[in-house]
């Protein structure tokens, strides 16, 4: 199981700017398409208060809600993937 895991939607640009850093950098990842598993889309409203922000990127268990470049830089080399 990849340790990280990039949830969000096709069509949105900053979760395919994500997936492109990450499929760059090396690090092995599972996306979840939102549109696809409505149920994720709830569960993660309801985690961050109402409002969701794509992309979510899970590193190792710390949640990053919709992260710039060095925000999940920084949380891939806090848990050893970079």
């Amino acid at each position: 199981v990849a340790p990280v895991t990039v949830y969000g939607n096709r069509w949105c640009g900053i979760t395919q700017m994500t997936r492109r850093m990450l499929d760059r950098a090396g690090v092995p990842y599972r996306y979840v398409d939102l549109e696809l598993h409505p149920e994720m889309q709830r569960r993660l409203r309801w985690m961050a208060g109402g409002e969701l922000r794509n992309p979510v990127v899970d590193v190792a268990g710390e949640w990053l809600e919709q992260p710039t470049p060095r925000q999940l830089q920084w949380a891939l080399a806090r848990h050893g993937l970079l």
